[in-house]
């Protein structure tokens, strides 16, 4: 749900919600995925949970995210 209609809230988009994740990820150096998770719903709301799983493939896809299996944790990617 890139392409935004008339009814989507830009406050959960997936834009925002990528770009509040990348914000995440300055903060620290790893970050498991549920504490991710979990800050972003508490920063911007319940309905933030929907978009979340696009909002990380949107990013991993844009080469910015780096998944960390062993953790089950994600990395700022910042060769990319």
């Amino acid at each position: 749900m890139i392409k935004p209609d008339r009814h989507s809230d830009p406050k959960i988009s997936v834009i925002n919600i990528s770009a509040y994740i990348l914000k995440e990820l300055n903060k620290f150096y790893g970050i498991s995925y549920d504490e991710l998770l979990k800050k972003t719903i508490e920063t911007l709301g319940e309905k933030a949970k929907e978009n979340f799983p696009y909002a990380l493939n949107f990013l991993f896809l844009l080469g910015k995210l780096k998944y960390i299996e062993q953790s089950d944790s994600f990395k700022y990617n910042a060769t990319k």
